[in-house]
């Protein structure tokens, strides 16, 4: 799935704004930073390894839903990958 995420974001002129985290201990600051600074921008965030940060994901809920859609930048786009179960 990253190769074809890649792919899409050169294609779309999104190569050099399109931000990966791997999410662990400690990466759950990081990852919301990301996901702000793309609200702001319109950069792409693609959040990894989800299924390592389970209790964070309750977090990125509430960021999401604290979000003001009048404010997010049209070009925002979220991902999440985790390891299939």
């Amino acid at each position: 799935p990253t190769e074809y995420l890649l792919q899409l974001a050169v294609e779309r002129g999104y190569g050099d704004r399109l931000h990966f985290i791997s999410l662990g201990q400690g990466q759950g600051p990081k990852a919301e930073a990301l996901v702000k600074l793309g609200w702001d921008t319109g950069d792409w965030v693609c959040l990894q390894n989800c299924h390592l940060a389970a209790s964070w994901m309750g977090k990125l809920e509430q960021i999401q839903e604290s979000q003001d859609p009048k404010k997010i930048s049209q070009e925002y786009r979220l991902w999440l990958t985790r390891m299939p179960s």
